[in-house]
């Protein structure tokens, strides 16, 4: 602190100052609410469920972060001296981790065309097991009505 200055102007802190902030990558505060619009996004798809809050929040900072990064390798370049700038690997290293988990909430045409065929096939066994427990009773009563089955009841059982 300077004991010389003015008193009245100093300030201790200050928390909106974003002069020193060059892409955001590393500063929540820059990328937080884009990280948030992108979660509420996804969290109004229609096969999501409260469950899905943390993977979608987990998928909005990604993509915050990645757009964060695109936009200062595109402003400063991919290579500093002739090199490939360490902002590029991490970069790469998002865009991987985007990935995996696009494709655990069904972000991709792909992952949700399996979610679909996977629910398409438990659909076909729940009615392939609906069928034979319908044929199974039907047989049951034919062979009661014709004497062939002698219910629990009229064996004296209990």
């Amino acid at each position: 602190m300077n004991r010389t200055g003015h008193k009245q102007t100093l300030v201790s802190s200050h928390p909106a100052n974003k002069n020193a902030v060059r892409h955001g990558v590393f500063s929540p505060r820059v990328f937080e609410p884009r990280a948030r619009e992108i979660a509420d996004g996804l969290m109004s798809a229609a096969h999501t469920s409260p469950l899905d809050q943390l993977a979608a929040e987990e998928i909005g900072a990604l993509v915050a972060l990645i757009e964060a990064a695109d936009r200062d390798l595109t402003e400063r370049g991919l290579t500093r001296k002739g090199e490939p700038r360490s902002l590029l690997e991490l970069r790469i290293r998002l865009s991987g981790r985007l990935e995996r988990w696009l494709k655990e909430f069904g972000g991709t045409p792909a992952s949700r065309l399996a979610w679909v065929d996977s629910l398409s096939r438990a659909e076909a066994v729940s009615t392939a097991v609906r069928d034979e427990v319908a044929q199974g009773k039907r047989l049951v009563d034919e062979a009661r009505q014709r004497g062939d089955l002698v219910s629990p009841d009229e064996r004296g059982d209990t």
